[in-house]
């Protein structure tokens, strides 16, 4: 008896570490409605984003433009970065952050010379018909 119980525990023990280990390794690959705050106001954006192990790269949809994503994913760090033209310039975005479930958000540097705070929420994948 004594060993069924401890069977039991034992398989029960696995079976939440397993579900855990699961859920902290949750992708961020996909979509996301993404914005970050200047003093003009918010700017919005998507992020289509697609992971290798720890190596991270998409796209940002800008009403300028689109432009490639890379950056890194290490459980639930993300950072990230692109390039954009901006008045004649090339302006660096660098994103660092934290992600939690279908939100993600942190610090957006501006050529490393300013910063402010930035979002993302996850687009919700269309229901099967």
């Amino acid at each position: 008896m004594k060993t069924v119980i401890i069977s039991i525990l034992f398989s029960f023990g696995l079976m939440m570490a397993f579900a855990d280990g699961v859920a902290a390794q949750t992708s961020v690959a996909g979509e996301w409605d993404a914005s970050f705050n200047t003093p003009g106001g918010p700017r919005s954006f998507k992020l289509i984003l697609s992971v290798d192990g720890e190596k991270l790269t998409g796209t940002a949809k800008r009403s300028a433009g689109d432009v490639p994503v890379t950056g890194t994913i290490k459980g639930d760090d993300i950072a990230f970065s692109y390039t954009i033209a901006y008045n004649g310039n090339s302006v660096t975005l660098s994103y660092v952050g934290k992600v939690s479930g279908d939100s993600m958000g942190g610090t957006v540097s501006f050529n490393e010379n300013a910063s402010d705070e930035w979002s993302a929420k996850r687009v919700p994948k269309p229901k099967s018909e």
